[in-house]
């Protein structure tokens, strides 16, 4: 008979985690010292309507600037916000799509009687510059989407490079 010892021992340090996928941003912006009211003009909601109220910030967001329009509905705006990867864990029903060549985090879908799209635009690994809209109304997501995207790509291009 053969008799086979165990032998056992141990891996030093911790184990090193699995490197993240590359994230497509083509220019990295400054969060930092940004005004999130700022980042969008009334020119810019035209194809959408007219401001009913002066933009103004979120209490219940941080960093954050909402654009109320006559026409039912609202633009959100929030820099920084939290990663892309972040809001790929939360918003499962989302998927990736660019935003001028920055990977985003596009999560529409009915809330109540809204239409509601949320933008997630990496703008570094871990921060991001989110714009939403809600539109009440028989809004479909393509028109949302459709209304979301320009606004988008606009205040991306007012953020200043890292």
């Amino acid at each position: 008979m053969l008799a086979v010892a165990g032998c056992s021992y141990r891996i030093q340090g911790e184990p090193i985690a699995e490197p993240l996928p590359p994230l497509a941003i083509a220019t990295p912006r400054k969060t930092t010292g940004v005004d999130p009211c700022r980042l969008i003009t009334e020119t810019d909601l035209k194809p959408i309507g007219t401001l009913k109220v002066p933009a103004a910030p979120r209490a219940e967001m941080p960093n954050s600037c909402l654009f109320t329009l006559k026409e039912s509905a609202c633009v959100v705006v929030a820099v920084p916000y939290r990663s892309f990867d972040e809001s790929k864990n939360i918003q499962k029903k989302g998927r990736e799509v660019q935003t001028g060549k920055h990977a985003t985090w596009l999560s529409c879908g009915k809330q109540e009687k809204d239409m509601v799209c949320t933008a997630t635009i990496a703008v570094t690994r871990g921060e991001s510059l989110m714009v939403a809209i809600g539109m009440s109304g028989s809004v479909t997501e393509a028109k949302a989407r459709d209304l979301l995207e320009p606004i988008g790509v606009e205040a991306l291009k007012r953020m200043p490079a890292a």
